[in-house]
């Protein structure tokens, strides 16, 4: 059985959408029926990942790929748009697939398709990892976050350990991510932002959006930007503009006045 995560803010498309699901996969289990960016971000926030996501891109309250920047999602997805645009895009955010509107029904069994073949190829995988992790007791099988200290990255062809306390930020930057220190060295980590993210203490860092998880003292000031945003300065200075979203500016302004 698929559990099936429909975001869709036009009611006969998403009832067409789950249509087509259950035609092509007849166990299949819409578990959720989302209209906006706010109820997406709501429903994943309380209940975590279902087994795909079918996502409309243009919701009435912004993108779908808003979501993505302020929940860390773990499923595939696959976008049914009319616009053609914002592909490269929603590649970035598990996109396995990409559905121009009108979507056929032989569109939407074709991408399940995809998905399941995607699970066949990487489920075994998977399961020998996980198992693996369970037998050498690591903290990812007892569910033990481990307590970061330093972190070990790539100084040219050598490697480093930068204690917690030289730590200002980590930014993503064509796909690669890296520690900048506070004198502003930027060193290469081999970790993703959201491993990064799952082990170190909230009260210290946020994830500003999907490209920057920062700590409290990188954060020189910050100002409204459009449409309820926020533009932040970091300290030292990031290589590019970074903006939180409407939807995360309220957590972010409460964190940073803890």
């Amino acid at each position: 059985m698929i559990r099936v995560a429909v975001i869709e803010d036009e009611r006969p498309a998403r009832e067409h959408l789950e249509r087509a699901v259950r035609r092509a996969e007849r166990d299949a289990e819409i578990v959720a029926q989302l209209d906006s960016v706010a109820a997406a971000v709501g429903w994943l926030r309380a209940n975590g990942d279902p087994d795909l996501i079918l996502a409309d891109i243009q919701l009435g309250d912004g993108l779908a790929l808003d979501v993505f920047d302020q929940v860390e999602v773990g499923c595939p997805v696959v976008f049914c748009t009319a616009y053609d645009e914002y592909l490269t895009e929603a590649m970035r955010h598990n996109g396995i697939d990409y559905l121009l509107k009108p979507i056929r029904d032989r569109d939407v069994a074709d991408a399940l398709d995809k998905y399941r073949r995607l699970g066949e190829h990487f489920g075994a995988r998977l399961r020998a990892l996980a198992g693996a992790l369970r037998a050498s007791g690591s903290p990812a099988s007892t569910g033990a976050a481990p307590e970061r200290q330093r972190f070990l990255v790539r100084a040219g062809g050598e490697f480093v350990a930068v204690p917690l306390s030289r730590v200002a930020y980590f930014e993503v930057e064509d796909k690669l991510v890296a520690l900048v220190s506070v004198d502003g060295a930027r060193h290469d980590s081999e970790r993703s932002l959201a491993e990064l993210e799952a082990e170190l203490s909230p009260g210290d860092f946020f994830r500003l959006n999907r490209q920057y998880l920062v700590h409290a003292r990188a954060v020189g000031r910050f100002r409204p930007y459009f449409k309820g945003r926020l533009v932040v300065d970091l300290v030292p200075p990031a290589r590019a503009e970074v903006v939180v979203s409407q939807e995360n500016a309220a957590r972010f302004r409460a964190w940073i006045d803890r």
